[in-house]
């Protein structure tokens, strides 16, 4: 399956400068062959640009999932849909619209989904909101995780809030994108809040599959120490990854140590990888 990352914080290839494409804090990504666009970035703006640079068509998608409710990967919704001609489906998590809050230096600020359920409902572009908990079987060889289960590792839910602003939220939302290939297995993940142990061994449950091919996405390493980082690559390793590239929130330090542990391709906008 081919993936091109069309929305990440990074541009890393002279590519990005013959094409003219944009980096912003957000993601997202298109596998070609499913036709699943997961994510959208934070303001449509990198988005659509890159779609159209890369030469693909905004009506082409005939799935739009997200990978949960935080505004850097739901915030461009609202101008790629009003770009689109044909109408499409979107798969989320029921959780899509709860409240959402991140907390910086200057305190707590909204990072929720900019559309409210009746407005996305109603809008002329979509075909179809599918609010899942559970697995979701989006093509042949393609799963949305729905709910991820926390019991083989770590969350990684630094400086995020729900409705009560006061606990750090779990992100019950957080769902991955799993590919399967005989007996194989490859995971796409948005931030990857629920875990990259968890991820993994929900998706392995999930397609059947004995080993992992690739990794691909945030991986929500941001802020932690070389330590984590090492685990996720021994973890990573023991289950026969392959290919791991991180992306958007893994942050510097997590990014070029899985480059160097793993000798994956650059992530970065642009990028296609063959998951």
């Amino acid at each position: 399956m081919r993936l091109t990352i069309l929305v990440d914080n990074y541009a890393t290839s002279l590519s990005s400068l013959r094409l003219k494409l944009l980096a912003e804090w957000g993601f997202a990504a298109y596998l070609h062959e499913a036709r699943v666009l997961y994510d959208v970035g934070s303001s449509g703006a990198a988005l659509i640009n890159n779609m159209k640079a890369l030469g693909i068509p905004i009506d082409e998608p005939d799935y739009l999932v997200f990978s949960h409710r935080h505004d850097d990967h739901t915030g461009g919704l609202k101008e790629f849909l009003e770009r689109r001609r044909r109408p499409i489906t979107i798969i989320a998590h029921e959780n899509l619209f709860a409240e959402a809050y991140a907390k910086d230096q200057s305190g707590l600020f909204p990072i929720g989904i900019p559309m409210g359920e009746e407005e996305l409902r109603r809008h002329r572009a979509v075909k179809e909101l599918v609010l899942i908990k559970g697995p979701y079987k989006v093509a042949e060889g393609v799963y949305v995780s729905g709910e991820i289960p926390r019991r083989w590792g770590p969350t990684h839910n630094k400086g995020v809030y729900g409705a009560d602003k006061t606990a750090e939220d779990q992100v019950p939302d957080d769902a991955a994108l799993y590919v399967a290939s005989g007996d194989e297995m490859s995971a796409v993940t948005g931030c990857g809040h629920s875990g990259v142990e968890n991820i993994i061994e929900y998706g392995l449950y999930i397609t059947g599959a004995k080993r992992v091919k690739a990794v691909v996405g945030g991986l929500h390493l941001l802020g932690f120490g070389r330590e984590r980082v090492e685990e996720v690559i021994r973890y990573l390793k023991a289950k026969g990854a392959r290919i791991v590239v991180g992306t958007h929130c893994t942050g510097p330090l997590g990014m070029a140590l899985l480059s160097e542990a793993f000798g994956s391709p650059t992530g970065g906008v642009g990028a296609t990888i063959d998951i």
